[in-house]
């Protein structure tokens, strides 16, 4: 069966967790991004700022999780 992000949401709660923590991806699938260079810099200088600011989800994966998602959502409604 298959289920849209806007429903994957409201299966999930009012806000689906798109970067849970180590050991709670069990329903994820891992993919392989080719991206041009711009969108690799400014992937990067997310996750550099995030970090400088102490903010979770610094890791290229979490920054690009979240985009799909939020992609997604928006195709969704």
């Amino acid at each position: 069966m298959t289920t849209s992000v806007a429903e994957w949401t409201k299966m999930s709660g009012s806000s689906a967790d798109v970067n849970p923590r180590r050991g709670e991806k069990a329903d994820f699938r891992k993919i392989s991004v080719t991206v041009p260079q711009i969108a690799y810099e400014q992937l990067i200088r997310e996750s550099s700022r995030r970090k400088i600011a102490g903010e979770p989800n610094q890791l290229m994966s979490a920054l690009v999780r979240e985009a799909v998602f939020e992609y997604l959502q928006r195709l969704s409604k």
